[in-house]
C-alpha cells in the first residue's frame, strides 16, 4: 500500500479530532470517504467524532455548526497534482498544502477551501487535515475501484487499530463534549 504522511495518522486519532467524511455514492471512486467512515463506525470507531458529508462539504455546514467542530480531518477523494497516480493510494497532510499538492475531487458544488475558509470565519475548524484517497475512476457509477477499496480497507483497518491503541480513548471522547 503506497502512501505519503505528512503528520502522524495516531496523533488525529488518538486526539480530539473529528472526521469529516465527504463523497457521492453517483461517482465511483468518489465515494471513498463515504465508505471509509461507513467501515469505520461498523469497526467501533465513536459515531460521535464521525461527520458524514454527502455530496461536499457545504452539505453538511449545520452538522458541523451543531457539533462545534474545532479540528477535523477531511477525508475525500483526490487527484494527486505532484504525485505520479500510480505512485499513491492517499494522502495525509495540512489542509493549507491542498491546493500546491492535491486537489480534492471536484463534485462540490462549492469549493472545499471556500467552505472550510467560511466556517473558520464563523469559529470552527482552527485545523483541518486531509486525508486525501487517491480516485481512479471517477465515471458515474456505483462501487469503488479495487484499488481504492484496498485503499479504503487499509485506512480502516490502520485507523481502527491505532484508536484501539490511543493511550485513552475515552479522554479523547471527553475532551470533544467540551
Amino acid at each position: 500500500m503506497n502512501r505519503v504522511y505528512e503528520v502522524h495518522l495516531k496523533d488525529l486519532v488518538c486526539g480530539d479530532y473529528r472526521f469529516l467524511c465527504v463523497g457521492t455514492e453517483l461517482r465511483r471512486d468518489d465515494a471513498a470517504g463515504l465508505r471509509l467512515c461507513d467501515l469505520l463506525e461498523s469497526g467501533g470507531f465513536p459515531g460521535g467524532r464521525l461527520v458524514r458529508c454527502e455530496f461536499g462539504l457545504e452539505n453538511c455546514v449545520s452538522a458541523v455548526e451543531r457539533v462545534s467542530v474545532r479540528k477535523a480531518v477531511l477525508i475525500d477523494a483526490m487527484i494527486p497534482l505532484r504525485l505520479e497516480v500510480g505512485d499513491v493510494d492517499y494522502v495525509l497532510t495540512d489542509f493549507s498544502s491542498v491546493e500546491d499538492k492535491i486537489s480534492l475531487v471536484t463534485t462540490h458544488s462549492i469549493p472545499v477551501k471556500f467552505v472550510v475558509d467560511m466556517l473558520r470565519g464563523e469559529g470552527l475548524l482552527g485545523e483541518v487535515m486531509v486525508l486525501g484517497i487517491v480516485a481512479r475512476d471517477l465515471n458515474l457509477g456505483e462501487g469503488l475501484s479495487q484499488r481504492v477499496q484496498e485503499a479504503v480497507d487499509h485506512l480502516s483497518r490502520t485507523i481502527l487499530d491505532l484508536w484501539r491503541d490511543c493511550p485513552s480513548r475515552s479522554a479523547g471522547l471527553e475532551q470533544l463534549r467540551e
